[in-house]
């Protein structure tokens, strides 16, 4: 006798199997706060009052998804649009007024189902709050293994989000005609993916090493390595069933953020995407598709076959890097304010 669950993925949000696990020894409803008040204790092997604020904010914003939508992982890193840029309307919507505070931005509604929008579903500026109590927390609870789990985790969750709003205003420069913007926005955006790569390498949590290897194990020869390992690189990209030209339907099915996978394959797959906008964009043509998408699905190719090492130990330390992030990218209110808005805008079209 015992208590299983058969979810599809798992070795992400801790908090949700920790709580789902109980389930079957409580007699009475759970209070789900008051459980939430005590978790960091449990979790780090202390608490202070600190990381209990972050943890609140965490409790009615990211783990409060009340909408009903289906929610996937679709954010532009680790599920970059298979989109002519062309086909994409620019609309401008009404002034969002923040904190005394109006400005105008874009909104994509896109005309197909190649492009679909990330689930937005809490208040950006509360999350970005909640990483600032992570940090300020550090010093003392920086050797909990937990607690860097869960810092590097949540800076991924701040800055993807961020790389959501980058690549609007990339698009939008592109509608604009305006090079300059692509090309440096563009930069930035690969800039961004590489040290979030080398945030996730602080643990062991976020390798692509350990995946790979453990497959590989498996196998009883060569032969056996060879394919254990390609079907494990093919699981967490695009499935085999696409040809040259065309990309498969399940792609971006796996998708993780993890180190490796980030920089040797998300990176130089969004590298191609841009280097194809900037070119459009200098020779005053259309966006070849159909360009993009044979290199696309070569570099898919490639890297499915490769055989190259990836570490499985983490290296760095996780609190100075998550610092250093949210530093470079997210301290600025001008930030915060542009995701604030990005945010409105989602629930504006729903």
């Amino acid at each position: 006798v015992g208590v299983g669950m058969a979810m599809e993925g798992i070795e992400q949000n801790p908090v949700v199997y920790d709580l789902m696990s109980e389930m079957a020894f409580q007699g009475n409803k759970v209070d789900v706060k008051a459980w939430i008040d005590l978790y960091p204790a449990r979790r780090y092997g202390r608490s202070v009052p600190s990381i209990q604020d972050a943890w609140n904010i965490l409790y009615h914003t990211i783990y409060n998804c009340t909408d009903g939508a289906n929610d996937k992982n679709r954010d532009r890193i680790v599920s970059f649009p298979d989109v002519d840029p062309s086909v994409i309307s620019i609309t401008r919507e009404k002034d969002y007024q923040y904190d005394e505070q109006m400005s105008r931005r874009s909104v994509l509604n896109e005309v197909t189902d190649s492009f679909d929008e990330p689930h937005m579903w809490y208040s950006t500026s509360e999350v970005i709050r909640s990483l600032e109590l992570f940090i300020t927390s550090g010093d003392e609870l920086s050797q909990s293994n937990t607690y860097r789990y869960d810092l590097v985790d949540l800076t991924r969750q701040a800055l993807a989000k961020y790389s959501n709003q980058l690549f609007l205003e990339i698009i939008e420069g592109y509608q604009s005609n305006d090079i300059d913007v692509v090309t440096c926005l563009s930069q930035k955006f690969l800039d961004l993916v590489e040290d979030m790569d080398t945030l996730l390498a602080c643990h062991d949590g976020f390798l692509l090493g350990p995946w790979l290897e453990s497959a590989k194990q498996l196998a009883q020869d060569e032969e056996q390595e060879i394919q254990y390992e390609w079907n494990a690189r093919t699981q967490i990209t695009m499935w085999f069933d696409n040809t040259n030209e065309e990309a498969s339907l399940l792609r971006d099915y796996g998708n993780k953020y993890w180190s490796g996978l980030l920089q040797d394959y998300y990176r130089p797959r969004a590298a191609i995407y841009f280097k194809f906008l900037i070119k459009s964009l200098e020779e005053g043509t259309g966006f070849p598709l159909g360009d993009w998408r044979k290199e696309w699905i070569k570099l898919t190719n490639d890297w499915q076959s490769s055989r190259n090492v990836f570490p499985i130990r983490s290296v760095g330390n996780a609190l100075n890097t998550s610092r250093w992030l949210y530093k470079k990218y997210l301290q600025s209110s001008e930030i915060q304010f542009a995701l604030e808005l990005d945010e409105a805008a989602n629930k504006n079209d729903v």
